[in-house]
């Protein structure tokens, strides 16, 4: 049975007012190195302790260790679902000790790359765990999607599927957890919890008692309406950033939750720009699909083609941030990036919030561009051509020191 650890019975602590006042706002313009060969679609990075970097493309369906200094990218792995394959490799995770874990969702495993970029083992994720460990069964057995993130020590993190079953039924889930596996032991327990606006997702069914097809539809309703979002950084702090009032708690691994201070901004007003915008994005988003063919399965990600307007597109004013994938992203160094809204036609900028909850940074990249992951001292980005190519650009990046 999952341990809750409810976060009202947790201690709490309250940050400073975080103050938008005397911020710095810094550019990346210029990268300090471009890979040349473009990737149809970056999925996940993680740079190495000797500076390579391990990319992964779902798209193309590749796993790749790039040397931005020789210019040179050599692929590991291959498409399969034998030893040091992958199906599809969607996204990966940081493990101790330069160790880092592929999220294969067709195959529902976890492909292992050694330190030395080179595959290694997996981790079945069907299967459970040796007897005797605490928690029960693999990551299915939980009802939660793959793993999204690892901590330090090891430990991997599983956002809880987003709804319930109940004896009607499946229904909607009003809020969603964030479950901590710890993969040696078998234990799990769940750190936080997120609240889901009613509209998040549409929960179907169809079928009868044992031989039931539920079909949810996640990120539903008007496409500007806020949403609060949830993160697990390096060291296992849970951030979940609220919209309204736009404001950033931590919950740190042992259940204690630092509550920040609401931060100003500048509200938008929803315009015929930021609908164009959306619009735009459309043309270029990805959708993923799975295909059963007689106990044979295949997956693609490719476009999920052009949606039509909304019949609402929120409220009076934009969210501060918008519910979608990668909106929040830990830096190596312990810092939450977000990524913000702003008027139409506004580069791709995020408020960088400290430890407390507070507003550190501005930062801005180049228009035509997005994050990627971070490194030592290092961002990453992706630099889009007139084709939608992406190109790795690596850029040095340090806090500045604080008042």
């Amino acid at each position: 049975m999952l341990n809750r650890l409810a976060l009202s019975a947790a201690l709490v602590a309250t940050a400073s007012p975080a103050l938008a006042q005397n911020v710095q706002t810094r550019t990346l313009s210029k990268p300090d190195a471009e890979f040349s060969e473009p990737f149809t679609q970056i999925g996940g990075l993680r740079e190495l302790k000797d500076g390579r970097v391990i990319v992964v493309d779902p798209r193309d369906k590749v796993v790749q260790v790039v040397d931005m200094k020789a210019g040179t990218a050599t692929k590991l792995g291959r498409e399969g679902g034998g030893p040091g394959e992958y199906g599809l490799p969607f996204s990966l995770m940081a493990l101790p000790n330069d160790t880092t874990a592929i999220a294969d969702i067709l195959n529902n495993r976890l492909l292992l790359i050694n330190p030395n970029a080179t595959v290694g083992g997996f981790v079945d994720l069907n299967v459970p765990p040796p007897a005797g460990a605490r928690g029960g069964g693999g990551m299915l057995m939980i009802g939660a999607s793959m793993p999204t993130a690892a901590d330090a020590r090891g430990r991997m993190y599983v956002r809880g599927a987003p709804f319930r079953m109940t004896d009607q039924g499946p229904q909607s889930a009003d809020s969603v957890p964030m479950i901590r596996w710890d993969r040696k032991s078998g234990k799990r327990d769940t750190v936080a919890w997120l609240r889901l606006p009613a509209s998040a997702n549409q929960v179907t069914s169809s079928g009868g008692r044992g031989n039931q097809q539920v079909r949810v539809r996640m990120g539903g309703g008007p496409p500007f309406n806020g949403a609060d979002q949830m993160v697990v950084g390096p060291d296992g702090r849970i951030a979940i950033a609220h919209h309204d009032p736009y404001s950033v708690d931590f919950v740190t691994e042992t259940g204690q939750r630092v509550r920040g201070q609401p931060i100003r901004y500048d509200r938008q007003r929803i315009s015929e720009g930021h609908k164009a915008e959306w619009r735009e994005r459309q043309k270029t988003a990805t959708g993923l699909t799975i295909s059963n063919d007689n106990g044979r399965r295949s997956a693609t990600m490719g476009p999920a083609g052009q949606q039509q307007d909304p019949e609402v597109w929120g409220g009076e004013f934009m969210p501060p941030f918008l519910p979608v994938n990668n909106t929040l992203t830990f830096s190596n160094d312990g810092y939450l990036w977000i990524q913000r809204t702003g008027p139409a036609g506004q580069p791709p900028t995020f408020d960088v919030i400290d430890r407390a909850g507070n507003l550190a940074l501005k930062v801005v990249l180049p228009k035509r561009s997005r994050l990627v992951g971070f490194g030592n001292g290092t961002v990453y980005t992706a630099r889009f051509d007139e084709d939608d190519l992406q190109y790795l650009q690596k850029h040095r990046f340090t806090m500045p020191d604080r008042p």
